[in-house]
């Protein structure tokens, strides 16, 4: 859930820590309706609202503090129903722009995707406030001292505007397709969606002085295949990108990659397609002057899982792809963790800790990545 006042201090479902070494329906496609909005608040949420808006035309804004729904023109589910964007607004001037995780819609019911995507789902102003209540599109959840808490110390973020976006498109934010299912024609448009959404933002935020991307899980693989459009979106402005918990170790994608998404590369990258690890060189060069970020956990269940138990050591190897790149870190977590950032940022849970040396934390992490701390290094729990 989106952190109310008194933000509860546990996640769904947290999973155990281990030792660094252990082993563990036909809806619109276009238009220029307005939007329906709803808010809350408190530490970055409170209350409710509703108005109108029109979004892509520079007005994507509200109090701050408040959890404010904007509808984007032509953004659509995968039932075909509008969809946008959940804003809370900041005093200052950077953007966090959170693409949430939940998997893919694979089958006719969607059966190991968040509800969002299904045929009855979609996702709105309604979907914005459950969240904020604490019941978000099935295990998307932020506790107190997370990337959405304002008031905490802890939060190198705190005073940024929050923009959240569900994983309703059901392709991991890449698809470019209509499949027939049995009952219904699910609308795979997730890269679209991403145009969109930075176009409507970049109008609205043209004085944004940095761009932070970030997204868990299906949200990580969207943000790094999406993050070309968001630098073309903003030209002139530093967009740096966060992906947690779902990198690229193998070559050719087949933890996320799927034909009936058609799932779209970015077009200036010629090797992507044939091995998907080179969009971490493709995107530090695309914008050499910003600064990525790889969060990961050393026996990450849910990719440990879907990979037969080959994601540590896929991840082991790409480190040392990784540091090659000047402008990119790596932060690999003990434990078997889903998703960093949906955590505390000094939780326990997701420390590095190697040797008895001092518990390094996330916070200090990003907190040295957006000072621009000559310092900032990467930290990992898994030997080189």
């Amino acid at each position: 859930m989106l952190p109310r006042s008194a933000p509860p201090h546990l996640l769904a479902a947290l999973l155990g820590v281990v030792a660094c070494n252990a082993t563990p329906g036909d809806g619109q496609t276009d238009g220029a309706g307005g939007s329906s909005t709803t808010s809350t608040g408190g530490d970055a949420t409170n209350g409710t609202d509703t108005t109108t808006n029109e979004a892509g035309t520079g007005d994507i804004h509200g109090p701050v503090g408040e959890w404010v729904w904007h509808d984007v023109p032509g953004a659509i589910c995968a039932n075909g129903t509008p969809t946008g964007l959940g804003v809370n607004q900041g005093a200052g001037d950077r953007l966090v722009i959170y693409m949430s995780g939940g998997s893919a819609c694979l089958d006719e019911g969607c059966s190991i995707g968040t509800p969002s995507m299904r045929k009855d789902g979609g996702f709105g102003a309604a979907e914005l406030a459950e969240c904020v209540a604490g019941d978000c599109d099935g295990s998307v959840t932020f506790p107190g001292e997370s990337i959405f808490d304002r008031s905490a110390a802890t939060n190198p973020f705190s005073d940024a505007t929050f923009v959240f976006i569900s994983n309703c498109a059901g392709d991991y934010y890449v698809g470019d397709n209509d499949h027939a299912f049995p009952g219904w024609t699910a609308q795979f448009h997730g890269s679209r969606n991403q145009r969109l959404f930075a176009a409507a933002l970049a109008a609205s935020f043209p004085a944004a002085s940095r761009v932070i991307l970030t997204g868990g899980s299906a949200g990580s693989v969207g943000a790094m295949l999406n993050y070309w459009q968001w630098v073309e979106a903003f030209p002139g402005t530093r967009v740096d990108l966060v992906s947690d918990s779902f990198a690229f170790v193998f070559a050719d994608g087949p933890e996320w990659r799927y034909e009936l998404h058609d799932p779209q590369v970015p077009p200036g990258c010629t090797t992507c397609a044939a091995d998907y690890r080179t969009v971490y060189e493709f995107n530090a060069s695309l914008a050499p002057d910003s600064r990525i970020a790889v969060l990961d956990a050393e026996n990450n269940w849910t990719l440990d899982l879907v990979t037969g138990y080959q994601y540590t050591a896929g991840l082991q190897a790409l480190q040392t792809r990784l540091d090659d790149l000047p402008n990119l870190r790596y932060y690999v977590a003990n434990g078997d963790e889903h998703i960093l950032l949906q955590h505390p940022l000094d939780s326990d849970a997701i420390n590095v800790e190697r040797d008895g040396d001092a518990p390094q934390r996330l916070s200090e992490f990003l907190a040295q990545m957006q000072s621009d701390d000559p310092a900032w290094a990467s930290m990992t729990c898994l030997a080189p």
